[in-house]
């Protein structure tokens, strides 16, 4: 198992980061097609990439180990 600490307290910009990690997408720059990101994420209650403003981890692990990290987040 790999884990790696990708950012703690993060900004805006993790939020958005993490909204589009599915499509292997980052930016390093804020601007105004992130915050409507951002307002749409919130208005339509998709909540887990705020989480991602708090610590930020890649972890590589097995398939069972995966499920049972997800099946027990804290913070949400």
């Amino acid at each position: 198992m790999e884990i790696t600490l990708v950012d703690k307290m993060g900004t805006d910009l993790s939020v958005v980061n993490a909204a589009r990690v599915s499509y292997s997408k980052t930016k390093d720059v804020f601007d105004q097609k992130d915050e409507k990101l951002i307002k749409y994420l919130a208005e339509h209650e998709h909540w887990s990439p705020f989480a991602h403003a708090s610590m930020q981890f890649r972890i590589k692990a097995p398939i069972f180990v995966a499920r049972q990290l997800v099946k027990h987040q804290v913070g949400l």
